[in-house]
């Protein structure tokens, strides 16, 4: 039997406004990536989702990101490595007092938004949140996408490290996500969805924005909690997962 883990990025609301379905959505998840109030989320959003996470017995990750709350930590910002850390070890500090208050471990690590590419781009950010992460708890797992410069980093940095999927995401050929301006960027059909995790399951690849395929080395598969329809193609993933007896666990218990 195979196994794989379901993460979603959750926790995204902030104030009255409302984002998402992760009261839907924590029901097919094994894992859930929690924002910690820059990008989005504020201390009781923070705080109702660990304990939602708790109440669906998922595992609960730390989603840092940059602080830029009208732009969702998609866009770049001129961000010195001291600075990234900082922001790091503060997000995730949050997510850890609010576990500890309610009991909860805390898993992993898996930042939000524009860092990734950010950190292929300048080295030094990559060993910002690696020592972050470290620095925080060496125990803590870091989740990224396999053979960036950000999970090579934090895994010669000696952290544990898991690689994702995106179900929802077009792929470039070069194993790097097409750039949400260009059309086709997000995937909304569940059924496309469905059909390319399972590819991914059965031969390692993915299909690619240009029509080829790229290897994927992942131990966990993600789905944006922010994807319009997201709440129905979690839901029909996770069914089409069981149906084909493959066990979705917590991606700690795989790395």
């Amino acid at each position: 039997m195979k196994k794989i883990d379901l993460n979603s990025d959750m926790g995204e609301s902030f104030g009255k406004y409302k984002l998402g379905n992760d009261e839907e959505i924590m029901k097919y998840i094994t894992s859930a990536n929690i924002a910690c109030g820059f990008h989005a989320g504020d201390p009781h959003v923070l705080k109702y989702t660990i304990q939602l996470a708790k109440e669906t017995n998922t595992a609960v990750g730390a989603h840092p990101g940059l602080p830029d709350l009208i732009g969702f930590g998609r866009r770049a910002m001129d961000v010195t490595p001291e600075e990234l850390y900082d922001y790091c070890v503060y997000q995730i500090g949050a997510a850890q007092a609010f576990c500890a208050a309610l009991d909860v471990s805390l898993q992993h690590v898996k930042c939000h938004g524009i860092l990734e590419s950010m950190t292929t781009e300048r080295p030094e950010l990559a060993e910002a949140i690696a020592a972050a992460v470290k620095d925080v708890d060496p125990n803590l797992l870091y989740m990224t996408i396999a053979g960036t410069r950000l999970y090579q980093t934090c895994k010669e940095a000696g952290l544990r490290v898991a690689g994702e999927a995106y179900g929802d995401r077009a792929y470039n050929e070069d194993g790097t996500l097409v750039s949400r301006k260009l059309p086709g960027s997000v995937i909304t059909d569940a059924k496309v969805v469905v059909e390319r995790i399972m590819q991914f399951l059965e031969t390692g690849s993915m299909p690619t924005y240009q029509g080829g395929t790229v290897k994927v080395d992942a131990q966990s598969i993600c789905m944006h909690g922010d994807t319009p329809g997201a709440a129905t193609m979690i839901k029909a993933l996770r069914e089409q997962l069981d149906a084909n007896e493959i066990e979705v666990v917590p991606v700690g218990t795989l790395v």
